[in-house]
């Protein structure tokens, strides 16, 4: 009885499979069934920068399985894009120059024939790339060159600066990378005399701009030493560490930043705004400083990364009082975040961890105090962390 009860249950089962697989016109993608499929028709074209949109119409043929477009992006450098066979259009990118290309369009079967070329022309608008090469200014600054440039698509860039080594041949000395409508960086670290900077821009094809060159006169400036800083703890000051009992001020000078360093960091429900100060141990002229935030990317620009904050500074022994007496504000400050809104990227902490935040000094004014008045955090919190803040300038101006 179970036995026949099988067999009636199997028939039933391939009768349903059969005309299951009749009513779904089932088609193994990759059989090859000899068919060519026809070419696409009625292509337009719509320049974009460095890229165009292909629009066109699908043929009517059951063979189709994708649209294959073939292009060179530049001598010896051939590239593809595919739409499925539900799409209508496709993207091609990659052009580095605003000037003629060819694109080969192909209808492609489930056996991978393609059908007769469609040669279409496109010309694109000027491209990330070269955008960033005509916007590209060199500037002066302290120990070195700032670098700026458009990149209003948010292209993803690199830029190589190149200056020459001792034997006079043209070396790469750091490459950013970026993705930012606005690229600016800066290299530093060389004497305030004639030197040329070069840069060449690279974008994600491996596409090259031309490239560029300038003789510039870094400004003078030196590491300020810090193994004469120390704590000024003043009334109203909040030095107050976290949690950690070693989350203490003096950790912002250590020289340790990135993953594993300790930080300063004050206590939930401190207040903001706040502020702390210290000594540098001798009267400085201030160029530059860098700013590095904690690591750890649940860190970095948000909770109590600081976002807006000032800098005061005195020659003179601050007011054992606490007040504001005798301070002068030396600069305001805002926290870049090179991604912009949104979530953090890697390019962000490497910026703010690894690299350093940087803030020129408008004036160069001898102090020997600083204050820090924390504003504003990126989270909105009431409390600070800081990795570590390292200065430059003119360490040695005692009469």
């Amino acid at each position: 009885m179970a036995k026949r009860y099988i067999s009636t249950l199997s028939v039933i089962c391939c009768f349903f499979l059969f005309f299951s697989c009749s009513r779904e016109n089932y088609i193994d993608p990759m059989a090859d069934d000899g068919g060519t499929p026809s070419p696409v028709t009625q292509v337009a074209v719509k320049p974009l920068p460095g890229a165009a949109v292909l629009r066109y119409k699908l043929p009517q043929d059951g063979n189709l399985r994708y649209v294959k477009a073939v292009f060179e992006i530049r001598p010896g450098v051939e590239r593809e894009t595919i739409a499925s066979l539900y799409q209508d259009s496709l993207i091609v990118d990659g052009f580095p120059d605003v000037k003629e290309y060819e694109v080969q369009l192909y209808t492609v079967s489930y056996g991978e024939k393609r059908s007769e070329p469609v040669t279409v022309k496109i010309t694109p608008l000027t491209s990330p790339l070269q955008e960033a090469h005509n916007t590209f200014r060199f500037e002066e600054t302290f120990g070195g060159t700032t670098i700026s440039f458009d990149n209003s698509g948010e292209a993803s860039l690199a830029v190589t600066i190149l200056t020459p080594d001792s034997t006079g041949i043209l070396k790469a000395v750091q490459t950013y990378y970026t993705k930012s409508r606005e690229g600016r960086f800066s290299v530093r670290g060389f004497a305030d005399e004639p030197r040329l900077f070069g840069a060449v821009i690279r974008d994600r094809w491996g596409n090259l701009s031309d490239t560029l060159t300038q003789t510039l006169t870094p400004v003078f400036e030196e590491l300020i030493p810090k193994n004469l800083f120390k704590g000024l703890v003043l009334p109203t000051d909040v030095v107050g560490g976290h949690a950690n009992a070693s989350w203490t001020l003096d950790k912002i000078w250590d020289d340790k930043y990135g993953a594993g360093s300790l930080q300063f960091h004050t206590k939930p429900g401190s207040g903001i705004p706040q502020w702390f100060t210290f000594d540098m141990g001798r009267p400085c002229l201030l160029s530059r400083y860098k700013f590095y935030h904690r690591a750890g990317s649940q860190y970095v620009y948000q909770l109590g990364a600081p976002r807006k904050w000032e800098v005061w500074g005195t020659a003179g022994t601050p007011d054992p009082s606490g007040s504001w007496n005798g301070w002068v504000k030396l600069m305001d400050c805002e926290s870049y975040k090179p991604s912009g809104e949104g979530p953090v990227t890697a390019e962000d902490v490497t910026y703010a961890v690894d690299q350093g935040e940087d803030f020129i000094f408008p004036e160069q004014i001898p102090v020997r105090y600083l204050r820090f008045k924390v504003n504003e955090t990126w989270g909105f919190l009431d409390y600070i962390y800081i990795a570590e803040v390292t200065f430059w300038g003119d360490a040695d101006i005692t009469p």
